[in-house]
C-alpha cells in the first residue's frame, strides 16, 4: 500500500474511533466497539476488566494502547467535572486537590469546544452543549461549565464532540489515543502478528495495574511489550519529518534494549527516520540550562509504570507518533508521521 494510502486508511479509522466516547473511567462503549470491529477480522476477542485483548493468530510481541480520553463526568447535584482528576478522587479515593496551573491548562486547551452526554454503557448520546467556562472549585474540583447542558444524572460521562480535520500538511484532533488503536487495527489487516491489549485509565496512570492483574497469569513475564501511543513536541519539524520517536526509558524505569533495538532497525529498514526522545530531551535541557531555564523530565509512560510496578518482570520499549498542541483537541501530526508508524510497527512486530 502506498503511503497516502496507508494514511487515508489510518485516519478513516481514527475518524470512525473517535465517533465512539471513550471518557476516562468510563471506556465501555469504547472498549466493546474495539471488541466487534476486531472479530469482524475473525479474531478472537477477550474483555477481561478494563481491557480489550486481541489475539493475532501467529507470535509476535504484545502491543498495548490504551482507550481512554479527557473529557468531564456529572457529580452529585448535577455539575460537570473535569474527568480525570474526579475519577482519580472519587473512585480511587487520591483526594488530591487540583492546582491552578492545570485549570488553566484545561481552560486554555477546552473552552469554546463542544461537547455531548453519552450513557457510559452503551455510548447512546444525551444532550449536546458547549463548554463556556472553567473554574477551579474551592473543593479542588476543575469545574466546567457547560451552556445547554443541565439535569444530567451524577456518573454521566461528557466527551468532546470534534471530530478529525484533515487537510494537506497536518491531521488536527483528539488524537491522543485513537490513533495508535488506528494503526493497530490497519495493521492487523496486513498481517499483524501478536497479542494487541487496549486498556482503560491510563489518563489517570491506572492502565498498568489493570494490564498487570490480567497479564501475570494470562502471559506470564515477558520482554517484548510494546507500547503505542502519542508524544509531544514544541512544533510541527519531527512531524514533518516524517519521524518515529522511540524511547530508552522515561522518568520511571529503563526499557529493554534489545526490544528497542529491534524497533529501531524497523524504522531503520522501512526508511523511516527515528529520534530516541531521550536524546532529544537532552539535548533540549542542555540548551535550557544555558539560558537560566528549569530543565525538563523525561516523561512518563504506560511502560514505565508496568516496568516499575512489575520489577521488571514485564518490559519492553515504546513506539510514538510526534505531535504537537498536545492533550488537546487541536494535537496535530501529518499522514507522513502516522504511515512511519504503521509501517514500523509492521516491521517491528514481524521480526
Amino acid at each position: 500500500m502506498s503511503e497516502p494510502a496507508l494514511a487515508a486508511r489510518i485516519l478513516a479509522k481514527t475518524n470512525e474511533y473517535l465517533d465512539f466516547p471513550s471518557v476516562v473511567g468510563h471506556e465501555t462503549p469504547f472498549l466493546d466497539h474495539l471488541a466487534r470491529d476486531f472479530e469482524s477480522l475473525g479474531f478472537p476477542v477477550s474483555h477481561p476488566r478494563n481491557l480489550c485483548v486481541v489475539d493475532l493468530g501467529a507470535p509476535g510481541p504484545v502491543m498495548l494502547a490504551h482507550v481512554d480520553r479527557h473529557g468531564g463526568v456529572v457529580r452529585n447535584g448535577g455539575e460537570i467535572v473535569y474527568a480525570a482528576h474526579a475519577v482519580k478522587n472519587e473512585k480511587y479515593a487520591e483526594f488530591a486537590p487540583a492546582s491552578d496551573l492545570l485549570a488553566r491548562r484545561v481552560r486554555e486547551r477546552y473552552v469554546g469546544e463542544e461537547v455531548f452526554a453519552y450513557d457510559r454503557r452503551t455510548g447512546g448520546r444525551i444532550a449536546y452543549g458547549d463548554i463556556d467556562d472553567v473554574i477551579l472549585k474551592p473543593d479542588g474540583h476543575i469545574a466546567l461549565s457547560v451552556a445547554n447542558m443541565a439535569g444530567l444524572p451524577e456518573g454521566t460521562p461528557v466527551a468532546f464532540a470534534r471530530r478529525l480535520e484533515r487537510g494537506s500538511s497536518y491531521v488536527v484532533g483528539q488524537l491522543d489515543n485513537p490513533v495508535s488503536a488506528a494503526v493497530l487495527r490497519v495493521a492487523a489487516e496486513h498481517g499483524l502478528p501478536g497479542t494487541i491489549v487496549f486498556t482503560a485509565e491510563e489518563e489517570i496512570g491506572r492502565s498498568a495495574d489493570h494490564f498487570l492483574n490480567w497479564a501475570k497469569d494470562a502471559l506470564g513475564p515477558r520482554r517484548d511489550l510494546l507500547v503505542l501511543d502519542t508524544t509531544p513536541f514544541d512544533d510541527s519539524a519531527v512531524t514533518q519529518a516524517g519521524a518515529v520517536v522511540l524511547r530508552r526509558r522515561d522518568a520511571t524505569a529503563s526499557f529493554d534494549p534489545q526490544m528497542g533495538e529491534r524497533v529501531h532497525q524497523a524504522a531503520r529498514a522501512s526508511g523511516v527516520p527515528a529520534i530516541h526522545k531521550c536524546d532529544y530531551i537532552a539535548a533540549e535541557n542542555e540548551a535550557r540550562s544555558a539560558r537560566g531555564e528549569a530543565a525538563k523530565s523525561l516523561g512518563l509512560t504506560e511502560l514505565g509504570k508496568i516496568a516499575a510496578k512489575s520489577d521488571g518482570e514485564f518490559t519492553g520499549t515504546t513506539l510514538q507518533v510526534p505531535t504537537f498542541n498536545y492533550h488537546s483537541n487541536q494535537e496535530s501530526t501529518t499522514p507522513k508521521a502516522l504511515s512511519a508508524f504503521a509501517r514500523t510497527l509492521l516491521a517491528a512486530a514481524k521480526g
